[in-house]
């Protein structure tokens, strides 16, 4: 396996991104959203939450610039409106991935807070404010609910690509054939 992308196919490191953040998204998610029903645990929910969160915003960086470093696999098919849809959810995802755990340090300061990276705490840039504090906090959740719609319509779409269409577009971002 190449570790670049050919025309026709992702090469290890673009995979590797992908997957490894798929996986980072999920448990982000798992943990945002479950912290409060796990009783002891809680707080190891919330610090892996902050931590998944920010490794995540690390990573966007890292495969972007791999992405504009490397070229991109030609679509499967041309079908200009498939195409488009693919575009615009890549953009809407890179943006969610930087979005999300930016306004969750941002709610986290305007709590009064600094999250956590790795046990270490990060200084927080505004100070507590109770005024915003509710809407950061909104916006933390409506950021995420449409980065949850966004990756279900991903998921089905790989699907109805490999089942439907019955092309290669799933088969081309997994590691074995």
């Amino acid at each position: 396996m190449n570790l670049f992308n050919k025309n026709h196919a992702y090469g290890f490191v673009s995979k590797f991104f992908h997957w490894i953040m798929a996986f980072m998204l999920i448990g982000a998610w798992l943990m945002g959203n479950f912290h409060g029903d796990v009783g002891s645990w809680k707080r190891t929910f919330i610090i892996t939450h902050y931590t998944l969160g920010i490794i995540v915003f690390i990573l966007v960086g890292f495969r972007l610039v791999w992405r504009f470093k490397n070229i991109t696999p030609k679509p499967v098919k041309k079908n200009k409106w498939l195409n488009f849809v693919s575009n615009s959810v890549f953009t809407f995802f890179y943006s969610l991935m930087f979005l999300m755990p930016l306004s969750g340090y941002i709610m986290m300061n305007f709590r009064g807070r600094s999250p956590t990276f790795f046990g270490y705490k990060i200084p927080a840039l505004f100070e507590k404010n109770v005024e915003w504090k509710k809407f950061a906090y909104e916006t933390h959740e409506i950021l995420g609910i449409i980065l949850l719609v966004l990756f279900i319509m991903h998921v089905a779409a790989a699907l109805y690509h490999h089942y439907v269409r019955k092309d290669l577009t799933l088969k081309r971002m997994l590691f074995f054939k």
